[in-house]
């Protein structure tokens, strides 16, 4: 009996310990650096939803009413938001295919997170405080931003491995 309990009691913790190195959000309204929203999973603060859907788009929702979109619907499968430790906020397919980014890369500064705030806007703030990227929305009507392709986000990563850096968030 002993044994059972000690060896039920380990599968529960390497079961609690899975799931909390998958470094997912399930819900609430921060993402922090190394975690990420997979399919179905959102930052909520009601009544607004930011969710990385199942057709790789990642939306913001007022309610039922998209105010801001990745613009990257059906471009890929199980599709994933990160948001890394080196400060850039990427949408990746499952073939690891960058389809969107924050271009935040390198501007972090410490622990950085976005959120979902109460006004309808998605943040993301640096180790200072300081916001580096947003939505823009505020609640308002749907904002429309141009994705950046591959090769555009290649290079910008090489600029960036190459020591040039945009000081604009």
């Amino acid at each position: 009996m002993a044994v059972c309990m000690r060896l039920a009691t380990a599968l529960s913790l390497a079961m609690v310990a899975a799931t909390m190195m998958s470094a997912t959000v399930r819900g609430g309204p921060v993402l922090q650096q190394g975690y990420q929203l997979r399919a179905g999973e959102a930052l909520t603060y009601a009544p607004y939803t930011f969710i990385m859907q199942d057709d790789c788009n990642l939306v913001l929702y007022n309610n039922i009413r998209p105010l801001w979109s990745s613009q990257t619907y059906n471009k890929g499968s199980n599709c994933v938001f990160a948001l890394q430790y080196d400060g850039n906020g990427v949408l990746y397919t499952d073939a690891g295919v960058a389809l969107f980014a924050t271009i935040t890369y390198g501007r972090n500064d410490g622990a950085h997170f976005i959120i979902m705030q109460y006004d309808g806007n998605v943040v993301m703030y640096n180790g200072y405080r300081k916001p580096i990227w947003a939505t823009g929305t505020y609640g308002q009507s749907f904002t429309q931003i141009k994705p950046v392709d591959t090769a555009e986000l290649e290079s910008l990563q090489l600029a960036e491995s190459a020591g040039v850096r945009s000081d604009s968030p």
